[in-house]
């Protein structure tokens, strides 16, 4: 259960784990979880993923 994982209870934690690009596979390997615990800590503290933001540089060679 996620509730199990102090670093997945917390909402401010996994949002800056996320939010610093680690993938949930990642955040699942570090916890020490699968990554299904880690997608329903997720959906339970309503966290959107972020979307990518990328330079204006980036932006002109892709054509967005």
């Amino acid at each position: 259960m996620w509730t199990d994982y102090p670093e997945l209870r917390d909402r401010e934690t996994l949002r800056r784990q996320l939010l610093a690009g680690k993938t949930i596979e990642q955040i699942a390997r570090e916890t020490g979880c699968t990554h299904g615990t880690v997608r329903v800590a997720i959906r339970n503290h309503n966290i959107r993923r972020p979307l990518i933001h990328y330079p204006d540089k980036t932006r002109q060679k892709l054509r967005l």
